[in-house]
């Protein structure tokens, strides 16, 4: 079977790279905007096409007798039109789908993408998918839940502060999901020669609230951290200190909104339970993470 990733330098892209290239019978192909962060795959045998996800050239040479394809847009956080942004992604994927009408998609989508409004970045994946589904036959859109590794991006604050900040109550829970699980889902899907055009539900095995990630992290780390609710407005003003564009901090801040209010829900045709829990995410992921933050300090 002929697959081609893109995003293959990515935190999800990698590891269904390394998947695939473990896989008898796979011949893979990444789609790579710098080639040398992959040199470790085409050492294991990947093709690698250099280029950009929204030319229309480099898309066609990747995908070329290609099976399936693995689309993701990864997050930019200094856009100014985040909507407008996985629009354009959404319209270069069809385009390529349109062109080569045999090919199978992998979409990473998000939980919530049902809904048009009131989701912030990913309302840009509910875009996405309509104008994949109207480009393709055979389409797989993976929602995944809420990410563990996004506690990753509060390191400094729980150094710093031994908290984790953020808009939501403490007492919100989510069947959060590693992204190793996420990969898992995609190489599955990208393996299996599923025809027509379904949603799958990609999820953690456990519901866990964010007062319960704090103590499990207090727990793992050795050190007190605790979750803390601040207002919707703080939130935006701190990801703006980040760095972050006026937009994509709204949109953040929206999305935990949604989170808050309980309105991203599984909906899909299918279902994915990852296997792992945040108790051993903790210890094999976050904990080497914090190590590295602390020495570089």
């Amino acid at each position: 079977m002929r697959i081609t990733l893109t995003t293959p330098a990515g935190n999800i892209g990698s590891k269904v790279a390394a998947i695939l290239l473990d896989t008898p019978g796979v011949a893979l192909t990444l789609l790579a905007r710098t080639p040398e962060k992959v040199e470790r795959f085409a050492l294991r045998g990947a093709r690698i096409v250099a280029g950009d996800q929204l030319s229309a050239d480099s898309l066609d040479l990747a995908v070329e007798g290609a099976d399936a394809l693995f689309w993701v847009t990864g997050m930019d956080y200094g856009v100014a039109d985040v909507r407008g942004r996985y629009n354009r992604f959404a319209d270069a994927a069809a385009g390529a789908l349109l062109r080569h009408p045999e090919l199978r998609l992998v979409h990473l989508s998000s939980i919530g993408a049902q809904l048009p409004e009131g989701t912030g970045p990913i309302k840009g994946l509910h875009d996405a998918e309509g104008k994949l589904n109207a480009a393709a036959k055979n389409i797989t859109h993976l929602r995944a839940n809420y990410f563990m590794e996004n506690v990753l991006a509060s390191l400094a604050t729980i150094r710093s502060d031994s908290a984790i900040y953020s808009s939501v109550p403490g007492n919100r829970a989510l069947e959060q999901v590693a992204t190793a699980d996420i990969a898992a889902a995609a190489a599955h899907w990208l393996l299996h020669e599923a025809r027509g055009q379904r949603v799958v539900d990609v999820f953690g095995p456990e519901d866990i609230t964010f007062d319960q990630v704090a103590a499990t992290l207090s727990e793992a780390l050795g050190e007190p951290v605790r979750h803390v609710q601040i207002p919707p407005s703080a939130l935006t003003a701190a990801l703006r200190e980040l760095g972050l564009s006026q937009q994509v901090a709204a949109e953040l801040a929206e999305l935990q909104g949604a989170i808050s209010a309980g309105t991203l829900t599984r909906v899909g045709d299918a279902q994915w339970r990852g296997a792992t829990r945040f108790a051993g995410f903790a210890q094999e992921v976050v904990v080497p993470a914090y190590r590295g933050v602390t020495a570089a300090a």
